[in-house]
Formats: structure tokens, sequence, C-alpha cells
């Protein structure tokens, strides 16, 4: 027949990326490692593509793109230079940039913090550490001090720091021994 249209069925649709199909229908020979598995079917389908998996591949986004369900929500970005920010997640790029509203810098000495005023903040994605949802309902009031106080606090284990470190490298060179030039010490190791 001319001019009859053939009209293909639709493809199924795929629920997982992961499909299961056995290669080779015979069963595995007695004494091989997988029979020796309980539950071998069940952790076959559990890592290939079961329901539950399912659901987890669907909704997982890598990085800081598992961040865009937290739209309109506080969330904490710690800065790879050692500060913290603390604002609403206002929009999210696949470069992991992000632009926070009613944001404050938040500064820590001897277990207590004060927060600074920054109102909107665009963090470069390189340069966080680390990022998520934080619930600032559940935090301690009597934590919080104010700012000039933490100032002087935060200034204070600085300046014991550096003393730390001269009395350290004076106890070294009586001794002795070379100590490490200041561009080769990391703080980490304090």
């Amino acid at each position: 027949m001319l001019g009859a249209r053939t009209t293909k069925p639709p493809p199924k649709k795929r629920s997982s990326i992961f499909t299961y199909s056995q290669v080779n229908p015979s069963p595995d020979p007695p004494g091989s490692v997988i029979n020796s598995i309980p539950n071998k079917d069940y952790l076959i389908n559990a890592t290939l593509g079961n329901s539950l998996s399912d659901d987890l591949h669907d909704n997982y986004m890598p990085g800081l793109l598992s961040l865009i369900d937290s739209l309109d929500r506080p969330i904490l970005v710690h800065l790879r230079d050692r500060r913290t920010i603390i604002g609403c997640l206002s929009s999210i790029d696949t470069y992991g940039n992000i632009l926070l509203s009613n944001t404050v810098e938040r500064v820590y000495a001897m277990d207590f913090h004060a927060d600074i005023p920054r109102g909107i903040y665009l963090v470069r994605g390189e340069n966080v550490a680390l990022a998520g949802e934080v619930d600032l309902s559940s935090e301690d009031p009597d934590k919080a001090k104010p700012l000039k106080q933490v100032l002087a606090w935060q200034e204070a284990e600085r300046l014991a720091r550096e003393e730390k470190k001269r009395r350290i490298r004076h106890m070294s060179y009586e001794a002795g021994i070379l100590s490490l030039d200041d561009t080769l010490e990391d703080e980490f190791y304090q």
C-alpha cells in the first residue's frame, strides 16, 4: 500500500541509567565466590537499579549543585581563606558561584561569635571550601557576643599564637636546631 503511514511504538522509558541483564544465563559454577554471597540477587539489584537506588540517582546532583534544594534558605559557607559567611541562598550556577542575600560574616574567638553585616554577597565557586544549609533557630544565644569584644579576643589569640611560634624558634635556636622558613610553615600545624 502506497501512502500508508506506519507508526513506530513509543520508546520505553527507562527508570534508571543502570539496568541489569544476565549476560550468561547458565548458573554460576559450584564453589564460586558469587554463590557464597547471601542474597546475591538483592545486592545486584540494589547496586544496578531497583526503586530505592533509582530515587537516589534521580535526585543526586554533584558538588555545590546539591544546594539547589536550599534556595531561599539560610546556608553557611566556609571559604578557603577561613572566613565564614552565613546568608540566604539566592542563586547558584554550574561553576559553583553562590549569590547570598542578607549576609553576615561570622567571626569566632574563644568559643564565642559575632556577626558583621555584609548585605548581598557573591562568592566565587573556587573559593568555597564547605557549604551547607544551617538551622539558625538551634543556635545558642549565649554564644553571641558584641563584635568589638570578639575582635579583641581574636587579636589576643593571634598574638598568643605568634608568641608561641617565637618561643619555639628561640628554643630551637638554643638547641642548635634550624627552624623552617616562615614561608614553609602552615597555619594548620600550630
